[in-house]
């Protein structure tokens, strides 16, 4: 960051001052943190930096990759989220959940669930930002080096921060004379400054920037990051979120500012005017944006991550291996003391070929050995040892076994041990799987506030829905009147493993309890139900089984004479009707979705 009189004017307005003031704090907080995310990166991405002393060769171990890989495998996937209406209007409650699958399926949410996990690793934290473009809820994950907040932020809890801000944002400056909410004479003032030789250099400084910034992007998983516009002068934009007293309500709110270069204020508005009103002001103290990590710590917000527990192994094992493949090098081409008093020797390297043979002056009567001696160079293959003893002291520390990863025992153990220990490895998986449940509680929170806040600012959609026993697919165009509540809704999630244990020890009670009552049909049709969603079925297809089920139950038995044997009250009972689909809506005749 940049904060030097090359970038900024002579004379800033007190609000100005205030935003560098937070921008400089947010900076050194973190700034420890950098070197260090730098380093486990290059670690990941098999970068070595040699040197003269210990890293001579260019070699890597894997170790980073093979742990952090491990650990991805093992945890749990986006954890499932469901939305109740406290009305108990359940048309709007599928309604809702019917929006909630279309956003996450727009915003390819289970990939960007897999780079928020990994982004969560290298760093220790990781970011995600939500707002609405273009009609529809967006998910942003944020690189962590772009955020800054204040040194007294409650790591539990990203909306406790007095200050927030994303840094390094680089828009084209046609875009900004493109959008009238920003001051467009400061943008002006812009034009003329990008003009001037420090604004050339900081012009080309933000190009290159911004193209590192892209591709860093890409290798960590986002394929289209990288496409940078070239011929256009870019401007770093930073989006300030602090807190401001309102002169409308008298009463401290958040406010967002758009600084441009730490020179000019382009925008500034209450984040409430912004995103929108809801009827508890939620947007006046909550940030738009989510922020989780597995090693909290109240001491300090930027804590570790896995891979800074992988770091000092995998450097050490590095310079280890690189010492061992020169050790290797050496040994087999060897090493020699020659007499330098020999008259018009000059020792030169031959190349190493079969059979080859290298004269030396030797004087009359004098022997090779008392002229030239090979140096004995010490086998290091015993380090070996040491560098499984590391590997394994780190797996232990991060939970990721070698068993998790494909490899067997090279010792005698018995196959219960092992399971223990993939077990053991598993539950911590689980801990780490906690802090992202909770994350996903505060993202589907947010989801409900936006929704509540914006409704003009979201589009109709199209959803598609397989009716009840029919094949036929419905369509129908929602939009926020469809489910909006009075009540409102909350949140109902569960990851997938805990929803797997749970539901296995709920079927082991319910056999308990159809071995002591036999024959209850309440009993039995509620066994049945928690049997196949045990089984993943959907729940259309849950009610459709069962609805089957009911109707063979009251379908007449056919007796020894082929006729209807009646029932007890002297008739026969007819099949229950089919059950409508739960969207009441013409058929589709076109299978394409998108806005309305």
């Amino acid at each position: 960051m940049d904060t030097t009189n090359n970038t900024t004017p002579t004379v800033l307005d007190p609000k100005m001052q205030m935003l560098i003031r937070n921008k400089e704090g947010g900076y050194n907080f973190r700034f420890r943190r950098s070197q260090l995310w730098t380093e486990n990166y290059e670690l990941y991405r098999d970068v070595i930096q040699t040197n003269r002393l210990t890293q001579r060769q260019s070699v890597h171990i894997p170790l980073m990759k093979m742990e952090l890989r491990t650990l991805l495998k093992d945890l749990d996937d986006m954890p499932s989220i469901y939305f109740e209406n406290l009305d108990s209007d359940k048309q709007k409650e599928v309604f809702l959940n019917e929006y909630w699958k279309y956003t996450t399926d727009e915003n390819n949410i289970e990939i960007k669930d897999i780079v928020d996990t990994k982004q969560q690793f290298f760093f220790g934290r990781s970011f995600d930002q939500m707002q609405i473009i273009d009609g529809l809820i967006r998910f942003t994950i944020i690189d962590p080096e772009d955020i800054l907040v204040s040194r007294y932020t409650d790591p539990t809890d990203i909306d406790t921060a007095r200050f927030l801000i994303h840094t390094h944002i680089f828009v084209p400056l046609t875009v900004l004379e493109n959008t009238p909410e920003y001051d467009q004479e400061k943008i002006k003032d812009l034009k003329l400054w990008y003009g001037s030789t420090m604004g050339l250099i900081k012009q080309q400084q933000n190009k290159l920037e911004f193209d590192e910034k892209q591709k860093r992007l890409a290798d960590l998983g986002i394929l289209d990051a990288y496409a940078p516009v070239l011929g256009e002068t870019y401007v770093e934009l930073s989006l300030h979120f602090c807190y401001q007293r309102n002169p409308a309500t008298k009463e401290e709110e958040l406010y967002e500012f758009v600084e441009a270069e730490n020179r000019s204020i382009l925008l500034e508005k209450t984040q409430e005017s912004i995103i929108g009103k809801t009827a508890d002001h939620y947007w006046r103290n909550h940030f738009a944006y989510n922020s989780w990590a597995d090693d909290i710590e109240m001491q300090d917000f930027w804590n570790d991550g896995p891979a800074d527990i992988i770091r000092p192994a995998n450097q050490i094992l590095d310079v280890w291996f690189s010492q061992l493949v020169e050790n290797r090098t050496l040994r087999s081409f060897g090493m020699h003391f020659f007499n330098s008093n020999l008259e018009g020797y000059t020792p030169q390297t031959w190349q190493p070929i079969p059979f080859g043979a290298y004269g030396i002056p030797i004087p009359t009567n004098g022997d090779i050995r008392q002229h030239i001696q090979k140096i004995e160079i010490p086998d290091l293959t015993e380090s070996i040892d040491e560098m499984k003893y590391v590997q394994e002291m780190t797996e232990r520390a991060t939970g990721a076994l070698a068993n998790q990863q494909g490899a067997l025992p090279d010792r005698q153990v018995t196959l219960g041990a092992v399971q223990i220990a993939l077990g053991e490895a598993k539950e911590r998986a689980r801990g780490t799987a906690k802090f992202k449940v909770k994350v996903w509680e505060q993202r589907a929170k947010k989801f409900l506030k936006f929704i509540e806040a914006a409704p003009d600012k979201l589009d109709a959609v199209k959803i598609f829905k397989k009716g009840r026993n029919t094949d036929a697919i419905y369509n129908k165009t929602i939009g926020p009147n469809d489910w909006k509540s009075e009540l409102g809704y909350r949140v109902k999630i569960w990851s997938q493993n805990d929803k797997y244990s749970n539901d296995t020890k709920t079927l082991e009670k319910m056999n308990a309890a159809m071995a002591n009552i036999p024959g209850n049909p309440v009993l039995t049709e509620e066994f049945r139900k928690k049997i196949l969603e045990f089984a993943d079925i959907s729940p259309e297809k849950v009610v459709e089984i069962l609805d089957f089920e009911k109707n063979k139950a009251q379908m007449p038995q056919i007796g020894p004479d082929g006729q209807p044997i009646p029932t007890s009250g002297g008739g026969i009972n007819p099949p229950a009707p089919a059950q409508p689909p739960v969207l009441p809506v013409k058929p589709a005749t076109a299978p394409q979705m998108g806005a309305v």
